[in-house]
């Protein structure tokens, strides 16, 4: 116990203050979405779907203007930013599919960031902007659903974890032919994060995947809708 507590004692100061403003603006849009009765089904509001995409091409542009860019740590492969750049996919396919995606993956992505961190507080802002702008996008479009009466299915949270799973796999298969160590499926991350309170590789991968599972597992509990009872 007071090893998981030294890891929110030793969270960075500048990691709590960027996570408390972007948690603020997050509020604030899911209030105003309330208020106005935003839906990703009209088309004044797809302009937000952009947000990941810009968020990604300002941190590419900048990593390339200050020769910090490397395939081996750049590409847009952690699994926080492949979800985030998902929301695109409302253009193209059923909203419900997307909702429930988004509210798995996103909440639990965004969760993990904010409660730990691989960031020390001393990065570009362009790091700044990539980690906390994706996260915020993903805690916004993971809870937005809500509004408009989403509830997740058993078949949203399977199909959940089976696109993580393919995810997961398609990444690692690309560390290996590249040599990185995106999602981190070689090595842990640094920072403080409870990854530094697991075994080494690959006992640790195997207790964040069950602790991704478990997630998704609490979150489709927690938000699927009620079977009411029939009295007879």
């Amino acid at each position: 116990m007071n090893k998981i507590i030294s890891v929110f004692i030793e969270l960075p100061q500048v990691h709590i203050q960027a996570t408390s403003i972007t948690l603020a603006v997050v509020a604030a849009l899911l209030y105003l979405q309330y208020r106005n009765k935003w839906s990703f089904d009209r088309s004044s509001l797809y302009p937000f779907l952009s947000l990941p995409l810009i968020v990604e091409l300002i941190y590419q542009l900048a990593a390339l203007n200050d020769s910090t860019w490397s395939y081996k740590t750049s590409l847009p492969l952690e699994f926080s930013y492949i979800t985030s750049l998902s929301a695109l996919t409302y253009l193209f396919f059923n909203h419900q599919k997307v909702n429930a995606w988004l509210y798995f993956a996103g909440i639990w992505c965004a969760t993990a960031s904010f409660i730990n961190t691989i960031m020390f507080g001393t990065e570009a802002w362009y790091l700044f902007l990539r980690y906390y702008g994706h996260h915020g996008i993903l805690l916004l479009f993971g809870l937005r659903p809500f509004f408009w009466g989403f509830r997740p299915k058993l078949k949203d949270y399977l199909r959940s974890i089976l696109m993580t799973t393919i995810i997961l796999t398609l990444v690692h298969t690309i560390n290996y032919l590249i040599g990185s160590n995106y999602m981190f499926t070689y090595s842990r991350p640094n920072g403080s994060n409870f990854s530094q309170l697991m075994p080494e590789w690959p006992d640790y991968l195997i207790l964040i995947l069950s602790l991704g599972v478990f997630y998704y597992t609490v979150l489709y509990f927690l938000g699927r809708r009620k079977q009411s009872i029939v009295k007879s």
